[in-house]
């Protein structure tokens, strides 16, 4: 009789257990109404960029150094700062004047038959240096500047740029405009 009484009481334990830990599951279910569908994602950009700059630089022909090696400029930049030498990006476009108009990120060469013509540059934390050559049949034959360059100069900040490169063609100005919200034209003469 008592072995019975106990297996009586172990069942109800048992049930009652059950009946508790059905009610707690019940009460953790809500009905939050209808199904929605799914919000939109994010925007594509870059998280944590906050700053970005662009000008234009018109470069006079009086203010290249050079001779047939090459030539160079100078252009002051205060906008390349400490960080961002070290933690952002600078990007160099020059602007191809026949048409179509294009911006050319640099370093640019442009091979025609046996003529060469090289176009890069040095940033440094306040400044840039462009350099431009010419070879023609292998040997250097650099002209003198005669026209006003035009340089694009886009200074990212807070991303390197290797990683920027992973998140837009560097070379297509457009897409990198349009990544950066870069709308502003600003034009210094040199």
């Amino acid at each position: 009789m008592k072995k019975s009484r106990l297996q009586l009481s172990l069942k109800k334990m048992r049930g009652f257990s059950c009946f508790l830990l059905l009610a707690v599951l019940a009460g953790c279910i809500q009905d939050d109404g209808p199904m929605r569908p799914p919000g939109n994602d994010g925007q594509n950009g870059l998280d944590g960029i906050n700053y970005t700059h662009s000008v234009i630089y018109d470069i006079d022909p009086s203010d290249w150094i050079g001779n047939v090696d090459g030539y160079n400029t100078v252009i002051d930049i205060p906008e390349i700062t400490d960080d961002i030498y070290y933690n952002g990006a600078v990007l160099v476009y020059r602007l191809n004047e026949t048409e179509p108009k294009s911006f050319n990120l640099l370093p640019y060469t442009y091979v025609d038959n046996a003529l060469s013509v090289y176009m890069d540059f040095d940033a440094y934390v306040g400044s840039m240096n462009l350099i431009y050559k010419e070879v023609f049949d292998g040997l250097n034959d650099t002209p003198a500047p005669d026209n006003i360059m035009s340089f694009k100069i886009v200074i990212i900040e807070g991303i390197s740029l290797a990683t920027l490169k992973t998140r837009v063609n560097i070379n297509d100005y457009a897409a990198v405009s349009k990544l950066f919200n870069v709308d502003g034209v600003n034009s210094n003469i040199q």
